[in-house]
């Protein structure tokens, strides 16, 4: 793995949907359309958030998408430029999710993964998320199940990611 990248981590604005769109494609077989997304941008319940390179604030290189709904956080979508893959962006902007779903005191989260994507299920187990069951074809036009997945934002998982440098770089303290 490559050395992680300076990073700032933001929400996402309209004028954000033209490079979100361009990794959004490049990383799902079924990719959202920009209606999707700038609805997204709309919905009291919503946040998205986007990853920029530190040494080039245009340059966007991820985004996450989330619902903060009662002490629950639902992740929709995760997406990492191909070409910064596997650098610490796709955790970054989990854990900045999951701190500002803390903040608005949520207690759990869940999320539904393709049950081929090895990598992002590795990374949501990295950070505590455990399996918790399987959705049959779940993706239509693939005809692939998902992998519900649910993360538990207990005290000792709070303490370790988001009380601590552990889930922070570049000197940002989560909490």
């Amino acid at each position: 793995m490559s050395a992680h990248l300076p990073l700032l981590i933001e929400e996402m604005q309209s004028e954000d949907l033209p490079a979100v769109l361009d990794i959004e494609r490049a990383s799902h077989v079924d990719p959202w359309r920009e209606s999707f997304f700038a609805e997204e941008l709309t919905k009291p319940q919503a946040l998205s958030l986007v990853a920029r390179l530190k040494d080039n604030r245009r340059r966007i290189v991820g985004y996450i998408c989330v619902w903060l709904v009662a002490d629950e956080v639902q992740i929709f979508n995760l997406a990492v430029d191909p070409a910064v893959r596997r650098r610490g962006v796709g955790r970054r902007l989990l854990l900045a999710a999951l701190h500002k779903a803390c903040e608005r005191n949520a207690r759990v989260a869940f999320l539904e993964v393709r049950r081929s994507n090895q990598a992002a299920q590795q990374l949501y187990q990295s950070v505590g998320f455990r399996p918790s069951g399987l959705r049959p074809n779940y993706y239509e036009g693939i005809k692939e199940p998902a992998v519900l997945m649910e993360l538990e934002m207990d005290r000792g998982w709070r303490s370790r990611w988001l009380l601590s440098e552990a889930g922070a770089t570049d000197g940002e303290r989560w909490c």
